[in-house]
């Protein structure tokens, strides 16, 4: 059984660690797309339904990007505006695609995709089936 998520007694963010560093704050989805434009919330409004596909999820704003979560944090909007998005996923192995705009290893058997959207047609099938698996390292199956 896993244990309960610590909750920040300040800013109400949770993680599975308790007192895990973070940018307390009172953040929020608007916050992030206040002045960015429609396109740009068509932009994030299609990675959402993506990411919710894969089960629920909570989304977890920051002061800087936009987190989605089980137990933990696995995909990210990073940025983005009128001309696309900017968004992250993490996997415990790895892959290649011309997709990536950037793959880092942030410790032996974890890696992050970073991948930029100019087009909803974009957020396709594959994207969706790398996404479902890092969900699955969110809810802390793998």
């Amino acid at each position: 059984m896993q244990r309960p998520l610590w909750t920040c007694p300040k800013c109400g963010a949770q993680f599975v660690t308790k007192n895990m560093w973070h940018s307390c704050g009172k953040w929020t989805v608007e916050k992030f797309l206040q002045n960015k434009g429609e396109r740009a919330k068509l932009f994030f409004d299609s990675f959402v339904k993506l990411v919710q596909n894969c089960g629920p999820v909570t989304i977890a704003p920051t002061k800087t990007e936009i987190a989605f979560m089980t137990r933990v944090r696995f995909a990210h909007v990073k940025r983005v505006n009128e001309r696309g998005m900017t968004c992250a996923f993490w996997l415990k192995h790895r892959i290649q695609s011309p997709s990536f705009s950037g793959i880092s290893r942030f410790s032996p058997g974890n890696w992050i995709y970073t991948f930029r959207v100019t087009d909803p047609d974009q957020l396709d099938a594959e994207l969706q089936s790398w996404i479902c698996m890092a969900y699955k390292i969110g809810q802390q199956e793998q």
